[in-house]
């Protein structure tokens, strides 16, 4: 008996979450697709960052990152705040971001590797899951753990060496400054499109509202127990393009 309503008060909230997230998600979450990065005066900016943030802003520069600049991004409900920057000599580009909702932050770095085609190689330590799908226009590796950003750097580089790529790698174009990015994003959104996730119609926002599908796997993807099998599958995945076993 007393197992049996224990079982009854774990499985109810869980089936709450994962068939009503879903319909709350589809009426309140919409999809960046178009947007146009303002530059934030740097000063400024980097006074109103957390230690976090300023003892990783530290860490790129002594890698001989150049810092191209700051910006920020308002969707839905969460901010993200972030800085880019660029090596002189070598090709990768790399980013610090802070997720913001609420009272709630996440803050972690991203090395990035861009190839001609538009494709991209990415390393980053963020302590979530990503909420996208594999997508072929992006690959790369999750390490929450590693804090060390010349880990994370060395890691890249490793990546660059193993993992096959039709496109030439090039240099991030410091002179664009955001404009990759905003590329970039545009690209995503439209393979979300393709894929399913979200309509095609792009409002006066710049952004796009999810699909049922979409709501759907983006929820699932970050509760119980879908949280856990997405997470296993990306620990797998990533040991198998460290390995190289990628194919």
């Amino acid at each position: 008996m007393w197992m049996n309503l224990l079982l009854t008060l774990l499985v109810i909230p869980l089936a709450l979450v994962n068939l009503i997230g879903p319909l709350l998600v589809l009426r309140t979450q919409k999809i960046p697709a178009r947007v146009r990065f303002s530059p934030a005066d740097d000063a400024r900016f980097m006074a109103d960052r957390d230690p976090t943030f300023k003892r990783l802003d530290q860490q790129v520069r002594e890698l001989d990152f150049d810092h191209l600049g700051s910006s920020a991004l308002q969707n839905n409900h969460t901010t993200s705040y972030f800085s880019l920057y660029a090596h002189p000599r070598e090709q990768a580009a790399a980013m610090l971001v802070t997720m913001a909702t609420g009272s709630k932050k996440v803050t972690y770095a991203e090395f990035t590797q861009l190839y001609a085609d538009g494709t991209l190689l990415d390393v980053h330590n963020a302590p979530v899951l990503p909420s996208y799908p594999r997508m072929d226009c992006k690959r790369g590796v999750r390490l929450p753990a590693v804090n060390e950003l010349k880990v994370l750097l060395n890691t890249l580089q490793a990546l660059r060496g193993l993992l096959p790529n039709s496109a030439e790698a090039i240099p991030y174009p410091g002179e664009q400054g955001f404009k990759p990015i905003e590329d970039f994003i545009a690209r995503e959104s439209d393979e979300l499109v393709r894929l399913g996730y979200c309509h095609a119609e792009i409002d006066d926002n710049g952004r796009r509202a999810l699909t049922l599908k979409g709501a759907l796997l983006l929820t699932w993807k970050n509760a119980i127990p879908g949280k856990l099998i997405f997470t296993l599958m990306e620990q797998r995945s990533t040991r198998n393009l460290l390995t190289g076993s990628h194919s």
